[in-house]
């Protein structure tokens, strides 16, 4: 049974996701209101709670959307692990105003909590080298992963981007051990 995706609820939670984006580049996070977000996109309220829950998965739909990109770009290119490291730093750094903004409001951990998810699901595509005993310790090793990946991501964008994405890509098949 396939699930039928309506345009309008797709396009008003677009909407509610570019007001908060915008208004995030004027404001903190914790000053922009439900209300605020729903007349910068031309909504009612009760059109963002037919959508979201709150403020905070809005974020988290936002990043999704990211990782989709993110997961469409390295599925099309055909990336193996060594070409990995450059395509992630190479699409952050396009995102890297979002990047900062969530990093300043301290909301840079919700990065990470999806991060976990999307290793999961791109398993396929990345591989892996090592067998794993069972389902609990593959479970840690992507948690670990997720969290090395989201911590360097963190000090680059604080750093300003000042390493290119190349040294950065090489740092981390390095710090991975990826021969």
């Amino acid at each position: 049974m396939s699930t039928r995706v309506n345009p309008i609820a797709q396009r008003s939670k677009k909407w509610l996701c570019d007001a908060l984006i915008e208004l995030l580049q004027e404001k903190p996070y914790s000053a922009i209101t439900i209300t605020e977000m729903c007349d910068k996109a031309g909504l009612v309220r009760k059109t963002f709670y037919r959508n979201f829950t709150s403020k905070e998965s809005v974020l988290v739909e936002i990043i999704d959307l990211m990782f989709q990109d993110f997961f469409e770009y390295i599925s099309d290119q055909n990336l193996g692990p060594h070409e990995m490291p450059l395509a992630y730093f190479t699409f952050w750094e396009k995102h890297n105003v979002f990047l900062h903004i969530l990093i300043e409001n301290q909301l840079f951990g919700l990065l990470n909590d999806q991060y976990v998810l999307y290793l999961e699901a791109m398993e396929h595509i990345i591989g892996t080298k090592h067998e794993y005993q069972s389902e609990i310790e593959k479970d840690y090793m992507r948690t670990m992963v997720a969290a090395g990946l989201w911590s360097i991501l963190k000090k680059w964008i604080i750093r300003g981007c000042t390493e290119s994405k190349e040294e950065m890509a090489k740092m981390t098949l390095d710090f991975f051990d990826i021969e």
